[in-house]
C-alpha cells in the first residue's frame, strides 16, 4: 500500500509538471499572438492612412509623409510604391526631414531609420482600384519596451515554475505524510491479523485518541473488538473444557460407583441408589444450564447491538415489575429510587446485567430487602449515569470480593454456578462501563454500575 500511495502521488506530480509546461507554452504563445495582433492592427491603420493620402488620382505627399511618420512612431519602417512599382516615399526620407527634438525622442525608443527582417507588403486600394503597395517591417525597439516584454515572458515562466514547486512539493510532502499515517495503521493491522491467524489472540492495535474518528480508527476499533471476541471465545473454550471435564468427572464417578455397588450387592436398597443418582444427575443438569448461561452471555458479547434512547426510570420499573411478587413473597421489600432521566445505552445488555444483580440479591437476602437506585454520573466515575443494586443480605467476605466476578468462582455458601456476576462484569465492560462492589459480612452488599 505504501508503494502504491507513493507512486500515485508521483504520478500526480508528473501530471502537474506536464500541465505547467503546457500552460507556460500556451501563455507565452498567447502573449506573442497578442504582440503580432497589435502589429497587424498598426499595419492596417497605416494602410488606411496611406490610402487616405491618395486623392484625385494623385498622391498627397504631405499626408503620405504624416502617415509614414506615424508608422515610425508605431515602431514600423515603411515605404510606398505606386502601381508601376515606383517608390513614392519611404520612412527613411521622412526620417531625414524630421524635427531634431522629435528625432532625439524617437532615437531613444527605436533604432532608426532601418528595421529588421523582411518587408511585408499590403495592396492599397481606393474605390476598388489598386493604387500601389505598402511595405512594412518592424523597427528594433530600444529602452524599456523590449525589456518589459521580456520581463513579462520571464515572470510568466517563473510564476509557473514556482507554482509547480509549491504544488509538486506539497504533493510530495502529502505523499510522505499519507504514506506514514495511512499505511502504518494498515501495516499494524496486517501484522496483528497474521498473529491472530497463528493463534495469538492477545494482540490489539493502538488507536490515536481523536475527537473525530476516521475510517482507519473505526477499522482499528472493530479489529480490536474482533480480537477481544476471539480471545474470549478461545479462553471460554479452554475454561469450559477444563471445567466440564472436572465437574462431570465427580457425578459420573458417583453414579458409576452406586451402580457397581448394586451389582456387587454392597447396597441392597435401590431407593438409596436412585436418590444418589438423581442428585448427581441434577448436578449435571445444573452444570449444563451454567454452560448455556455463559454461552448466551458470550453470544451477547459478540453482538454489540445498537444504542437506544430510553427512560431509565420506566426501564428499571419494567425489570423490577417482573420480580416484585417473587421478592415480596419471600418477605422482602423492593424499593426503587431515582429521578426521571433519559439515557443513551444498550437496553438488551443492561437488562441482563440488572436482572442478574437482582437475582443475586434475592438469593442471598433473607431479611430486609433490596433497593435499586440510579443517578447522573459523577466525573470521578467516568460515566454518564450510575445504577446501584443494594441488599441487606449475607454479604461477602473481604477476601472474596476480588474473586466474585471470576467465572465459575463460588463462595463457600454460594450454591450457584459461579457465572452470574462474571456475566455482569463482562457485559458491563462490553458497553463501555465498569462495576464496583462494596460488602459487609452479615450486613449487605452494594453493586454499582457506571455507564
Amino acid at each position: 500500500m505504501r508503494t502504491k500511495l507513493f507512486l500515485a502521488f508521483i504520478f500526480i506530480i508528473l501530471l502537474a509538471l506536464l500541465s505547467n509546461i503546457v500552460f507556460e507554452r500556451l501563455i507565452i504563445e498567447d502573449f506573442n499572438d497578442f504582440i503580432r495582433g497589435t502589429e497587424e492592427d498598426h499595419a492596417y491603420w497605416i494602410m488606411a492612412t496611406v490610402e487616405g493620402s491618395y486623392k484625385n488620382g494623385e498622391w498627397d505627399r504631405q499626408l503620405l509623409s504624416e502617415a509614414l511618420h506615424w508608422s515610425m512612431m508605431l515602431g514600423l519602417e515603411a515605404y510606398v510604391e505606386d502601381i508601376s512599382e515606383t517608390v513614392i516615399l519611404s520612412s527613411t526620407e521622412v526620417h531625414e526631414g524630421m524635427n531634431p527634438n522629435m528625432l532625439k525622442r524617437m532615437h531613444s525608443l527605436l533604432k532608426l531609420p532601418s528595421g529588421t527582417g523582411e518587408f511585408t507588403w499590403y495592396p492599397l486600394y481606393v474605390t476598388g482600384e489598386e493604387i500601389g503597395k505598402l511595405y512594412i517591417r518592424p523597427l528594433e525597439k530600444l529602452g524599456s519596451m523590449p525589456l518589459r516584454e521580456e520581463i513579462f515572458r520571464r515572470r510568466g515562466r517563473e510564476f509557473l515554475f514556482i507554482s509547480f514547486l509549491i504544488a509538486g512539493g506539497g504533493a510530495l510532502f502529502l505523499s510522505v505524510l499519507f504514506t506514514m499515517f495511512l499505511s502504518n495503521p494498515i501495516r499494524r493491522l496486517t501484522n496483528s491479523a497474521e498473529k491472530i491467524a497463528q493463534g495469538d489472540f492477545s494482540v490489539s492495535v493502538p488507536r490515536a485518541h481523536k475527537k473525530f474518528k476516521d475510517e482507519i480508527d473505526r477499522l482499528t476499533e472493530t479489529f480490536n473488538y474482533m480480537a477481544e471476541a476471539l480471545r474470549r471465545e478461545d479462553a471460554l473454550r479452554k475454561h469450559l473444557t477444563s471445567n466440564i471435564a472436572h465437574e462431570l468427572r465427580t457425578p459420573l464417578t458417583v453414579i458409576k460407583g452406586n451402580l457397581e455397588a448394586i451389582e456387587d450387592g454392597i447396597i441392597s436398597d435401590p431407593l438409596i441408589v436412585i436418590k444418589n443418582i438423581t442428585s448427581e444427575i441434577e448436578r449435571i443438569i445444573s452444570l449444563v444450564e451454567g454452560i448455556e448461561d455463559i454461552t448466551r452471555a458470550e453470544a451477547s458479547f459478540f453482538k454489540r447491538g445498537n444504542r437506544e434512547e430510553i427512560s431509565l426510570k420506566e426501564f428499571i420499573e419494567g425489570i423490577t415489575g417482573g420480580m416484585k411478587k417473587i421478592i415480596e413473597g419471600k418477605g422482602l421489600y423492593l424499593k426503587i429510587d431515582g429521578p426521571a432521566m433519559t439515557v443513551n445505552t444498550y437496553p438488551g445488555k443492561l437488562h441482563i446485567i440488572l436482572k442478574n444483580l437482582l437475582t443475586n440479591a434475592y438469593k442471598f437476602t433473607d431479611t430486609g430487602g433490596i433497593t435499586i437506585a440510579w443517578s447522573k454520573g459523577i466525573p470521578e466515575s467516568g460515566g454518564a449515569f450510575s445504577v446501584t443494586v443494594e441488599d441487606t443480605g449475607k454479604g461477602i467476605e473481604a477476601d472474596e470480593l476480588a474473586k466474585v466476578f471470576d467465572r465459575f468462582y463460588k463462595g463457600a455458601d454460594s450454591g450457584g454456578k459461579g457465572l452470574g456476576l462474571a456475566i455482569v462484569r463482562e457485559l458491563t465492560e462490553v458497553i463501555g462501563g465498569k462495576v464496583e462492589v462494596e460488602s459487609v459480612r452479615n450486613t449487605g452488599t452494594k453493586f454499582t454500575i457506571h455507564l
